[in-house]
């Protein structure tokens, strides 16, 4: 009983908290769309009523033998009035609702986007808000759908009412036998939709995964390499094994619960069966008319099909709410990272680092322990070590995309921590491994969508395409810089591997920063571009922070200071000359690269 109000209750908080969402954005469509619904569900009685008149009508008529059609004028302008009146009220729910879906479309994804836009960075390297914003876009249909039911149960509702009165007056027995009925069902539908909720909820890993190689079997670019290397099968035979298994458990529970609901269909008909013997006895004892008769019949056949609408309504809804319950919380349970308030002016600061140590969300593993690392302003630093010595992470705790476990990041003296995030983000130009392909963009737009705060024009995008060295190729696209950049788009081209890093690299040139950060800029550019490309970097950089991270060491050896990290430690740091002297893992890692050059 206690789980049984609890899941009302969470039903209840879901359905007020989608009905919020549509008077919030759609007060008036909203209200208009609820009144015709509720109006609507009044047509059915009416129509039954006014048969009713009309047939008492014509069997008097018959017998007393009047045939003036003027004595049927009253009952003509009642069916005629009560058609344009419901009609008019159909058309006009329609419309409305049609306009909401309409807008549905952008409206719940706007909102999610500015939900984990506002939770942050770091809060979306959490597992269960990662879930939860997947379960939202699977869920997005559900939502409307959510919203639609609620209004069917208020109008069913209704219309269960108002047959009910009817009923009450005249074979009350009927209607308390509905309801017990429709207790039953609900108690039966509640244990179902519970353990189809679990069986989802449970598997939201395994969906994501299986999502994420359907998207690679999907995309034309992964599903290349996939062919050549004959990985489609493995992939295919993973999404497989979890299919099976998913709409094997699913099968499983929706069987047992389709046998209940034909139990419940059989004691839903045995008492509509019941309330017609009830009335045909009635007619027998001329206690109701012809009319009247057809009248109980059509009510009770209202009453029976509002009654089902309801409960299959209330199971619609309920199923819902399980799902859509989880998606609720990513709006009510998480908070955004709290944020600091000092502003930082637009310049070239002073970052240091002071005895930092880091270890990611939900892990106990430090990457970091003891980190001190001072970068002045101006200063072009280089940060070089294996793979997973923590290169990336270093970058992302001075962005302050992850917050230090221990010690701190200062930036001009002042606590990375207190600073305004975004003021300290319209200082960066960042690039990192996994950089954006805006494949919906122009190359104007590929460019310029980081300076939203610049007026841009057609001489700084050539400007940032040439350092790029990127112009080439770009005005050699048949529409040049407005040149859509996938073919999946009228007119649309797909620019190489490296053409896109050129693009990314130019994206930086145009933010015009005062700190560069550029983690593997140029790992898919060749060497002759990767020189000018550098070459430039270092010209348009002056009197700018530059840290650059590569595996490249004809990229780094110009750098001012060249970071050595291993194992989440600084080993070693100096100019290229000075590292070479000490022939450390720097020296030793240069001359391994430049033998393989030989």
């Amino acid at each position: 009983m206690k789980t049984l109000k609890s899941e009302l209750l969470r039903t209840l908080d879901v359905t007020k908290w989608v009905l919020s969402i549509y008077f919030k954005n759609y007060p008036l469509y909203t209200t208009i769309f609820i009144i015709t619904e509720l109006v609507l569900t009044l047509s059915n009685l009416l129509n039954a009523y006014i048969i009713a008149l009309v047939t008492d009508r014509a069997i008097q008529v018959a017998q007393v033998g009047i045939s003036k059609i003027t004595d049927f004028l009253p009952i003509i302008t009642l069916i005629i009035g009560s058609y344009i009146f419901f009609e008019t009220i159909r058309i006009i729910n329609i419309y409305v609702w049609r306009i909401i879906s309409y807008q549905d479309m952008f409206l719940l994804r706007r909102m999610l986007a500015e939900r984990l836009s506002f939770l942050g960075i770091q809060n979306l390297e959490n597992p269960e808000i990662t879930n939860k914003s997947q379960r939202f876009n699977e869920e997005i249909n559900n939502i409307s759908g959510n919203m639609q039911m609620v209004v069917s149960i208020f109008s069913s509702f209704f219309a269960f009412v108002s047959a009910g009165i009817v009923l009450i007056n005249t074979i009350p027995v009927v209607a308390l036998l509905f309801t017990v009925v429709m207790i039953f069902q609900l108690v039966v539908n509640q244990k179902f939709i519970r353990e189809l909720w679990v069986v989802n909820r449970d598997s939201t890993e395994e969906r994501r995964k299986t999502y994420n190689s359907l998207n690679l079997l999907s995309e034309p670019a992964p599903l290349k390499e996939l062919l050549l290397s004959q990985g489609r099968s493995y992939l295919s035979n993973k999404v497989n094994i979890y299919i099976d298994w998913i709409v094997g458990k699913i099968s499983n529970i929706r069987k047992n619960w389709s046998l209940w609901q034909f139990v419940n269909k059989l004691l839903d008909s045995a008492v509509f069966g019941y309330g017609i013997v009830v009335i045909l006895q009635r007619l027998v004892g001329k206690i109701i008319s012809i009319g009247q008769l057809t009248f109980e019949i059509r009510s009770l056949r209202i009453f029976a099909d509002s009654f089902s609408n309801f409960t299959g309504n209330i199971v619609g809804l309920r199923e819902n709410t399980v799902r859509i319950g989880d998606v609720k919380e990513l709006f009510a349970k998480y908070e955004s990272e709290k944020d600091g308030e000092f502003k930082l002016q637009n310049n070239t600061p002073l970052i240091d680092l002071k005895n930092v140590s880091f270890k990611y969300p939900n892990t106990d593993k430090l990457i970091f322990k003891g980190i001190d690392l001072n970068i002045k302003p101006g200063e072009k630093i280089a940060i070089v070590g294996e793979n997973g010595a923590g290169k990336t992470t270093l970058v992302k705790l001075i962005c302050r995309i992850y917050r230090v476990s221990g010690g701190v990041i200062n930036l001009n003296n002042i606590n990375i921590d207190e600073i305004k995030i975004s003021t300290w983000h319209k200082n960066l130009a960042i690039l990192f491994q996994d950089y954006n392909q805006y494949t919906n963009l122009t190359v104007k737009e590929n460019i310029e969508v980081d300076s939203s705060d610049r007026v841009s024009n057609k001489e700084s995008i050539t400007e940032a395409l040439k350092k790029a060295d990127a112009l080439n190729f770009v005005e050699k696209y048949k529409n040049g810089i407005d040149q859509i950049l996938s073919e999946r788009y009228k007119d649309g081209i797909r620019p190489s591997t490296g053409q896109w890093q050129k693009i990314a690299i130019a994206r930086v040139f145009h933010r015009d920063s005062p700190v560069l950060i550029l983690d593997e800029p140029t790992a898919s550019i060749d060497a002759v571009a990767e020189a000018q490309i550098f070459d430039n970097i270092y010209k348009f950089a002056k009197n700018k922070t530059v840290i650059i991270i590569s595996h490249r060491f004809s990229t780094v050896r110009n750098a001012d200071r060249i970071i050595v990290l291993d194992k989440g430690k600084i080993v070693e740091q100096g100019s290229h000359e000075e590292l070479l002297k000490n022939d450390g893992k720097y020296a030793q890692a240069f001359k391994l690269q430049a033998k393989g050059y030989q």
